[in-house]
C-alpha cells in the first residue's frame, strides 16, 4: 500500500479531512496516493509534519535508507544545541558578559510574548515557532552567561525528579508550597 494512503488510514482520516487540514487539494492527495503524481518537496514536508512521520518513510524508501537519512537529517537536542551556538558565534552574537546577557534576556522575553499571543489565538504554527525561538534565545543567553543550557536542564531535572506535590488547575504545586 502507498505510504501516504497507509499513514492516512492509520490516522482514520478521509481525503477530505486531510485536504481541509493541510490546504492541499483533495484530488491532488488522491493522485499522490494512487502514485499518479509526485508531490513537490514542500508537499512531502507538509504531509510528513501532518502525519508525524519522516519524509523518507512517506516516500516508501527502504527502512535501512530511512534510518540513514534520519541520522543525516534529524538532529538530536545536543547536536542542535551545538549548531545554534556555532550559528550565534559566527554572527558575533555571543559575548559572555552581563550586558549582552541582559540584551539576550530581553529577546527571550520578546519570544515569550509571541508564545503567549500564539496560545491566546490558538495558532499552532505560531506556538511551535515561538517555542523554537525561545529555546534558541535561551541557548544563546546561557552561553552569554558562561553556562551550558543542557547542564542547567540536567540540574533542574535532578531537583524535580522525585518532587512530590499536587496538580491544581493544570499546574503542578510542589508539596512544600501546599502547606503554606
Amino acid at each position: 500500500m502507498n505510504k501516504l494512503r497507509e499513514a492516512r488510514k492509520i490516522k482514520g482520516l478521509t481525503l477530505k479531512e486531510v485536504a481541509e487540514d493541510t490546504g492541499i487539494l483533495e484530488n491532488l492527495i488522491g493522485k499522490y496516493e494512487r502514485e499518479e503524481r509526485e508531490p513537490k518537496k514542500e508537499t512531502w514536508i507538509k504531509l510528513s509534519d501532518y502525519y508525524c512521520v519522516p519524509v523518507a518513510y512517506l516516500m516508501g524508501l527502504p527502512s535501512g535508507l530511512v534510518e540513514y537519512i534520519d541520522q543525516l537529517g534529524y538532529l538530536n537536542f545536543e547536536k542542535l544545541h551545538e549548531f545554534i551556538i556555532q550559528w550565534a558565534e559566527d554572527r558575533n552574537m555571543i559575548k559572555p558578559d552581563r550586558l549582552t546577557g541582559l540584551a539576550q534576556l530581553a529577546k527571550v522575553t520578546e519570544e515569550l510574548g509571541e508564545l503567549s499571543a500564539g496560545i491566546n489565538k490558538n495558532d499552532e504554527d505560531k506556538v511551535k515557532d515561538s517555542l523554537g525561538d525561545i529555546l534558541v534565545t535561551l541557548i544563546i543567553l546561557a552561553q552569554d552567561l558562561n553556562l551550558d543550557l543542557l547542564d542547567c536542564l540536567n540540574s533542574a531535572y535532578r531537583v524535580i525528579q522525585n518532587r512530590k506535590g499536587k496538580t491544581i488547575n493544570g499546574v503542578f504545586v510542589k508539596e512544600s508550597d501546599l502547606h503554606e
